[in-house]
Formats: structure tokens, C-alpha cells, sequence
């Protein structure tokens, strides 16, 4: 009897959303919210507000229809809000209370997500007819809240710290070399390496970058490892190319070039490259070469590239804040997409084995950082986020040195495939902080 009672609400779940479970799209989050919906700590946190929040506008509506709105000022993500929206409507249809378009509802119900510094806060304002509009709220504990959807999402970001500094990190690359392992640091001024001695980073060698401009004042910087020498380093209107043997040495020299946007280049066939504006923070959308097709999109801050089985969707992150998928054909944008403007990919052979790491727009005094999958071009979070006590100013792909020495094919079979980059100025000390991130999967 105990085993049956718990299955019900997964049942009734699934049986309410038979017709969604055949839309492939929809089919990841429809199952997360069934499984939610059956766990324990769901019914205690999601669960209960919804039965709550749902008893209390129906005794103020009555039975009917209303134009439900749901607008969210919390940090739950969007995967989270639509399965508290399902959770929602599904306990108002069982009080007789529907969803519907404002000229075929008698009133409208607007919900506000919202939190203070212990708990979420759910506030709705019913108004029907000429009524006054009347409000309820619920509230819920933060923790318990979290961690129902936390453990059912099937990665993990772990970060680890690498280096900080005063001054402004614009990338940092960690490298396997004879002797033992380097750390490169890019700056406005130098590329610095380090050498690891008794657990902490020693400075080695220093490298003054020249530029015969002044560079912007919120200026970007890319490390790109190479095959045939260590690095390149690219800042606005500059290119900068190590040697190729030691004494280490880089040779700096002005130059529109383009910038390459991925960690390298696969084999003779060069990747897309996309041409950064001089004297701003951006890239201006023309690529040379193209994604398939497609050689000017609208200006955007980064990019990443989602291999698929015979083509690869790259998502960028827009200056007007929309995001756009190009998969060489077509260009679809994603508007409402609460993200960050810094976004990066990472093959790590979990799910659809490379997933989409995205900053969380927000509180620039905590950000955060959380992976998505993009399947049928629907963005579902993957992984619960991973917090900072900061801003990230800059997110980049990563590889070490035996990645840019391996054939695709190893790299992929490696048992470290490579993470990401992840800057951050804190908002404490303002210091600089690079930050590993690598990807785990559910056991």
C-alpha cells in the first residue's frame, strides 16, 4: 500500500501530461517535474505551496477562467519556473479554476516568484470583474526548495580555484609541459607564467605585450593554445604569438585579426573566426570563415559551439541581449532567455555529451554559472547552479597542453576532457580570480 500510495502522484503526473510526452522537445521537462513532483522533499516545498497558493486564489476567484501571468524575481532558473507554473495551473484545474486568453476569461491572475534571505516568496493578484484586486502570498524555505530540484538534474559544476591577482585577468590556460605543469595568465600587459612549486604558483617568465593604441577600457582578451607553437594572445587590435622553442618568448604586433571561436582548430580546416571591434567589448557579427552558410550574424559578445551528429549549433550571446542559434542554415533567435552575456561549451560526454555553460544575469555581487542542453532548439537546465562571490567578467572554452596536441578522436576518449575558464572580480576585494570549471555527471 505504501509503495502504491507513493507512485500515485507520479502517475496522475504522468498520466495529465500523456499528450506531452510524445513531443520530444517537451520531454525532459515534462519528466523532471514528474519526478519532482514525487520525491519527498517536492511534496514538502513546491508541492505544498502550489496546493497552498492554488486554495487561496480559488477561494478569492471562484471557479472560472483567468489570464495568468508568472513573472520571476528570484534566482530559481527557468526550467524551475515552468515547473512550478505546471505545478500551479495542475492544482488549479482540480479547483475548477483554468488558464485562458483575456477576451475569453473573466479576470486576470498575476503571480510574482520572488525571495527574501530565507525563504521564496509566491505573491498573486487576483482581480475578477470590477472587483478590487485582492492578494495572497505563500512562502517556502530556500534551502528545502533547492535542493528538490538539485537532485534530480543529472550534472554537476565543480570550480577550482587557479590564480588571483589585482589586476584584471582577461584569460588563463593550464598546460602540461616537460618540467611540470604551467599556468599562463593574460593581462592588459603581459602574459605571465607560472610554475607550481610546494602547492603554490612562482612567477617563471614574464611577457610584456605592445600595442601601438590604447586599448578600451573594458578591455577582452583570449589565450588559444596552438600545435605548432605554445599560444596566441588575442586584445583588441592586437595579436600576440609565442615562440616556438624555449627561452620563452611572444612577439606582439597590430593587427585587425580575427579571433578564432574555438579553443583550436579542427585539423586543415580552420573554424569559424569572428572579427573583434577594436575599440569596444564585442564582436561586430562578421565571420571569416563562416558558419556554413551564414558569414554575418548580429553583433555578440561570445560564442559556443554544440556539436551534433552531422552539423554543429552555435549559440551567441547578442548585444541587444537575445540569444541566436545558427546551425549554418538559419539564424533562430531566443528571446526571454535570462542569461548572462558570457556563455562557453564543454564536451564532457554527459547527456548529449557537450553542454552550454551560461553566466546568470542578476546581482553582479553573486553571480553564478549553470550548464543547459539544447535539444530540438529548447534550452533545459542541466545542472544546479555553481555560485560567486562576483561578477564573471570573462568565460572561455578550455584545453590543456595534451589536448592541443591530440588527434579529436583521443581527446574525446580522454579520461580529463577539457573544461572552462571562468573570471571573476569579487566583490569584496575587487581582485581578479581564474577559475576552473569542470562537469560531472550523475552517477
Amino acid at each position: 500500500m505504501l509503495a502504491r500510495a507513493s507512485s500515485g502522484p507520479r502517475m496522475e503526473c504522468l498520466r495529465s501530461l500523456y499528450p506531452v510526452l510524445f513531443r520530444r522537445a517537451a520531454l525532459p521537462g515534462a519528466l523532471l517535474f514528474c519526478l519532482l513532483l514525487s520525491s519527498p522533499l517536492f511534496a514538502s516545498s513546491f508541492g505544498d505551496a502550489s496546493r497552498q497558493l492554488a486554495d487561496r486564489i480559488s477561494a478569492v476567484s471562484g471557479p472560472g477562467t483567468l489570464t495568468l501571468d508568472i513573472s520571476n524575481r528570484s534566482s530559481l532558473d527557468e526550467k524551475a519556473v515552468r515547473e512550478i507554473r505546471g505545478a500551479i495551473e495542475q492544482q488549479l484545474r482540480v479547483r475548477g479554476v483554468r488558464s485562458a486568453a483575456a477576451d475569453q476569461s473573466m479576470g486576470s491572475l498575476n503571480i510574482v516568484l520572488s525571495e527574501s534571505l530565507r525563504d521564496y516568496v509566491w505573491t498573486a493578484e487576483i482581480a475578477v470583474g470590477s472587483d478590487a484586486p485582492r492578494i495572497v502570498l505563500v512562502s517556502l524555505p530556500r534551502d528545502l526548495s533547492a535542493t528538490a530540484v538539485s537532485s534530480v538534474l543529472p550534472i554537476t559544476l565543480k570550480k577550482n580555484l587557479l590564480f588571483t591577482q589585482q589586476q584584471p585577468i582577461l584569460d588563463a590556460a593550464l598546460l602540461d609541459m616537460p618540467g611540470g605543469a604551467r599556468l599562463f595568465v593574460l593581462d592588459a600587459s603581459r602574459v605571465a607564467s607560472y610554475r607550481q612549486q610546494s602547492g603554490h604558483w612562482e612567477l617563471e617568465t614574464s611577457l610584456p605585450i605592445t600595442t601601438s593604441r590604447p586599448l578600451p577600457r573594458d578591455t577582452r582578451g583570449r589565450l588559444v593554445l596552438r600545435r605548432d607553437h605554445l599560444f596566441d594572445a588575442y586584445l583588441p587590435g592586437t595579436v600576440c604569438r609565442s615562440s616556438v622553442t624555449a627561452p620563452l618568448a611572444m612577439n606582439c604586433s597590430r593587427g585587425d585579426d580575427l579571433w578564432p571561436l574555438t579553443a583550436e582548430d579542427s585539423g586543415s580546416v580552420p573554424g569559424p573566426r569572428a572579427f573583434f571591434a577594436p575599440q569596444r567589448n564585442f564582436f561586430t557579427g562578421v565571420l571569416s570563415p563562416g558558419i556554413g552558410k551564414i558569414s554575418n550574424v548580429p553583433s555578440f559578445y561570445s560564442a559556443a559551439a554544440l556539436p551534433r551528429s552531422n552539423y554543429v549549433l552555435w549559440v551567441l550571446a547578442a548585444v541587444d541581449g537575445t540569444v541566436h542559434l545558427v546551425d549554418g542554415m538559419n539564424d533562430q533567435t531566443i528571446r526571454g532567455l535570462r542569461i548572462g552575456s558570457d556563455l562557453a561549451s564543454v564536451r564532457s560526454g554527459c547527456g548529449l555529451g557537450s553542454q552550454l555553460l551560461v553566466s546568470q544575469s542578476g546581482d553582479a555581487t553573486r553571480d553564478a554559472l549553470r550548464a543547459l542542453e539544447i535539444p530540438d532548439r529548447e534550452p533545459v537546465t542541466v545542472s544546479p547552479p555553481v555560485e560567486f562571490d562576483g561578477a564573471i567578467t570573462a568565460l572561455w572554452p578550455e584545453t590543456n597542453g595534451q589536448d592541443a596536441l591530440r588527434s579529436d578522436v583521443n581527446r574525446a576518449t580522454s579520461g580529463n576532457p577539457p573544461g572552462a575558464i571562468a573570471i571573476v572580480k569579487r566583490s569584496d576585494t575587487g581582485w581578479y580570480e581564474a577559475n576552473r570549471i569542470s562537469i560531472t555527471c550523475a552517477n
